[in-house]
């Protein structure tokens, strides 16, 4: 009774009244969760910040857990033990006592990062412990400072720094874990911007909870952790984004920057607010500072200089405080927020570029199906223009391909959140991809954000769609949906203030439906690839597509039956490699000794650099195909019908074979199978037209008009 019950709901309600349920929903849960969370997890956070070590969230955390074993034989991942000739980052590690938490930190390093690219720099500060025999069993991996008298942090980390041989410095404490990806993501994120001077790390306590995601500087000069004590499951600490400072726990800089700051200010030595005072520099040089979390690392905090602020290292935070402030009185003033916690939010990101919403479906998931990889580079190149939150509607789990967002500096929620987000900040537009997603949420935008540009992207024409399979099967339930979206479709257009399309050919369509609303076409995006194999070394044809998309399951049937048997004819010898999730039993009852189903595949760039010809037999559907632009990116040939060149600009035989029926679709694949000069052709003018007309920087340039036009 109640799965009938759900069923109808189901099918009756409107999704804006299931997205007001499911609001609701989480609200009446949230309340409910977020008392029990305070009684329970007060424990925890209490265990958090005496350093214990039960887990807490975040449930891939690294750390030793055992005291250093005099026995122990370091394991790098890279087995040579010559260090760097020309190292591309030098990590700088200060240390003194504290043997076992040392032990802790060159363990997780050693094993993690590559000896070849990085140099692991130690300074001593006259430990009168066992670090001496530890470092000593490191010897080959790592280079060693000892100094007579212990110096401080400051003057520790500046020794470093003039020993250092690399493009990037990495300050890093010996009472931190690293774990995986830490320096990989520290180095992709100031590689891929020149504006970024400097990038840090989420910092977390040994049972997971967040201990730093990112820095704040008051107007006061009073440091904050932001999202002390909060749970990973949190997004809004998880996003890439630009900060006041980063803990020097573990921090990258540019090396020329570093030089040209003087190093750390020996005023704040021997430790406290160096590292603050360093990232104010940064920014005062016109750098920005960027939090990462992606580069992950568990911090021991106060496990070296204690907590007594009234006594030994730690008293250095009180007394350097005042230095601080007068230091940068006049940037603090005038550049930083007041301490009010109604400010945190936005004194957690300096961004203050113009913001926009996108709303989806579901989190991209790019390497599964062209819809998100256009999304995903829809979203990236928005990042590089605009503040960018996504919002999206399904709660299935996220896993990685949200975190990839969080790489890029996309901040994300679900799309029950978008009341608070649209109430408490200032957005230029709103995206709303997918015509369920718009019916769920256009007409409360209109409401709760009047003045906001709405862009209605359809991604493909569904009403055209489904129109050419009813007239392929005469199927009544298709001719019905499209109908149905039909009306749906031209409905969210006309209520819209830009509409963006596939194709050119759907915006035809559209606009003869809902002429007053401007339309821009955004097709598939794809980056080119370089060819690593000439035509002799190549071999068999290939097929991409996710069945749970009908027109690659029509496909597939009709070149498997059709198609290939007359293929094989003259090419006997041939191969069919069919890439493609969600396969049905229709599909997977293909399989043969010629047609081999490889299922989803991560990595495809090896097959498509293999395969000879790229076949996309496709008799319905709307829209740019992504997956012949992606054939095409790759240097592959393509033969595909009418329906599959909509959109392309294709002309026939110049970037692309074009044909229909099953014997001249056959003859086409049999002739740029054997023509090596007909082969290089169509690969040569297949990725010249992508380059034209289908990268990034094409694309990006329309969709930067769409906005701000």
């Amino acid at each position: 009774m109640k799965r009938k019950a759900k069923q109808w709901l189901q099918r009756n309600l409107s999704p804006a009244t299931k997205l007001r349920l499911k609001r609701w929903a989480i609200r009446a849960r949230g309340a409910g969760s977020e008392l029990l969370e305070q009684i329970f997890d007060l424990p925890k956070r209490v265990k958090a910040k005496a350093g214990g070590s039960e887990h807490y969230r975040f449930k891939s955390i690294n750390y030793p857990g055992k005291p250093w074993d005099p026995q122990y034989s370091p394991r790098p991942r890279n087995p040579s033990k010559a260090l760097p000739a020309e190292p591309i980052v030098s990590i700088i590690i200060p240390v003194f006592n504290k043997a076992d938490f040392t032990f802790g930190c060159l363990r997780a390093l050693i094993e993690e990062i590559d000896l070849n690219e990085a140099e692991i720099i130690v300074i001593d500060n006259a430990s009168t412990d066992h670090t001496g025999d530890l470092l000593a069993r490191f010897t080959d991996l790592l280079k060693v400072i000892r100094n007579e008298t212990n110096l401080g942090f400051v003057d520790a980390c500046n020794l470093g720094a003039a020993a250092a041989r690399g493009k990037y410095l990495v300050f890093l404490n010996n009472d931190t874990i690293i774990q995986p990806g830490w320096l990989k993501s520290l180095i992709e994120t100031i590689e891929g911007n020149n504006h970024v001077g400097a990038v840090g790390s989420l910092f977390l306590y040994p049972d997971g909870s967040i201990q730093e995601a990112g820095g704040i500087i008051w107007s006061s000069g009073e440091p904050l952790h932001y999202g002390w004590g909060k749970s990973t499951l949190e997004s809004r600490y998880l996003f890439a984004r630009e900060v006041d400072y980063c803990s020097g726990a573990s921090l990258l800089i540019r090396k020329n920057l570093f030089d040209e700051l003087g190093g750390f200010d020996r005023r704040f030595g021997p430790a406290y607010y160096e590292d603050a005072d360093l990232c104010m520099g940064v920014r005062f040089l016109g750098f920005k500072v960027i939090y990462q979390p992606a580069s992950r690392v568990v911090h021991y905090e106060g496990a070296t200089a204690g907590r007594d602020v009234g006594s030994g290292m730690k008293r250095y935070q009180v007394i350097n405080a005042s230095k601080f402030r007068d230091k940068w009185a006049d940037v603090l003033q005038r550049d930083h927020q007041p301490n009010d916690r109604r400010n945190l939010e936005r004194a957690a990101n300096r961004d203050r570029r113009s913001a926009v919403i996108v709303f989806d479906d579901r989190v991209p998931t790019p390497d599964r199906d062209a819809g998100s990889a256009r999304m995903f580079t829809i979203l990236k190149s928005l990042a590089r223009h605009y503040r960018t939150v996504f919002t999206y509607l399904s709660d299935a789990p996220t896993g990685e391909y949200e975190a990839a967002l969080w790489h890029e500096g996309i901040e994300t929620a679900h799309i029950a959140d978008y009341p608070r987000l649209l109430k408490q900040r200032s957005f230029q537009a709103a995206i709303i991809s997918r015509p369920h997603v718009a019916q769920a949420v256009l007409r409360s935008i209109r409401r709760r954000a009047r003045g906001l540009k709405i862009i209605f992207d359809m991604v493909d024409a569904h009403y055209l769609r489904f129109a050419l399979e009813y007239k392929l099967t005469g199927d009544p339930d298709t001719g019905h949906q499209a109908e149905r979206y039909k009306k749906i479709e031209v409905e969210l257009a006309r209520a819209s203030d830009l509409i963006w399309c596939n194709s050119s050919a759907d915006k035809d369509a559209v606009a003869a439906e809902a002429p007053e609303v401007p339309i821009e076409v955004i097709p598939t995006i794809h980056e080119l690839h370089k060819r690593t194999r000439p035509f002799a070394e190549r071999k068999d044809l290939i097929f991409i597509g996710n069945f749970n998309h009908s027109p690659n399951r029509d496909a597939l049937q009709f070149f498997v039956r059709e198609i290939f048997p007359l293929v094989r004819v003259e090419l006997p010898e041939v191969k069919f490699d069919v890439i493609g999730s969600n396969a049905p039993a229709e599909i997977q009852a293909l399989a043969s000794d010629s047609v081999k189903l490889h299922g989803y595949v991560p990595e495809i760039d090896a097959l498509f650099n293999e395969a000879r010809v790229f076949v996309a037999p496709l008799r319905f559907g709307a829209g740019v195909k992504g997956k012949i632009g992606e054939a095409l990116a790759f240097g592959v040939p393509v033969v595909t019908t009418d329906i599959g060149a909509e959109g392309m600009g294709f002309q026939n035989g110049q970037q692309a074979m074009v044909r229909n029926d099953p014997q001249s679709f056959a003859n086409a694949v049999i002739e740029i199978y054997r023509d090596p000069d007909l082969w290089e052709h169509l690969s040569t003018n297949g990725q010249d037209h992508i380059a034209a007309f289908f990268s990034p920087v094409v694309v990006e340039k329309i969709i930067l008009r769409s906005i701000d036009g």
